[in-house]
């Protein structure tokens, strides 16, 4: 799964000691080809997440359990263009105002 599968959760986990609900976005595709795409493409992602969230899809895995907190990570295979840095932060703090933490990592090369 990857961020072009935009009705789906790529891969989730629980940090115990925090309580938190973690939702990762996989992303291998790279920013420079068609730029637009990718940026509506991560939204339609986003916003399933935050549905997901939102509407306690979580209860189908973990059934009445409760979290402390939210966080939805983009591990991105390519650095972002300036546009995608700008949409991430924006995100950010949409995503903040709603209780949900949100950041991206770019998944290091390894050199071979």
């Amino acid at each position: 799964m990857s961020v072009k599968e935009t009705d789906t959760i790529d891969a989730m986990g629980i940090d115990e000691s925090t309580n938190t609900l973690s939702l990762l976005i996989t992303d291998p595709y790279p920013w420079l080809i068609q730029e637009y795409d990718h940026l509506k493409t991560m939204q339609e992602k986003i916003n399933h997440y935050v549905a997901y969230l939102e509407n306690k899809g979580y209860t189908k895995e973990y059934g009445s359990r409760t979290f402390d907190h939210f966080h939805i990570e983009a591990a991105l295979k390519y650095a972002p263009t300036d546009a995608g840095k700008s949409f991430f932060e924006a995100g950010r703090q949409q995503l903040k105002q709603r209780g949900i933490r949100f950041a991206y990592t770019v998944i290091p090369r390894k050199e071979g």
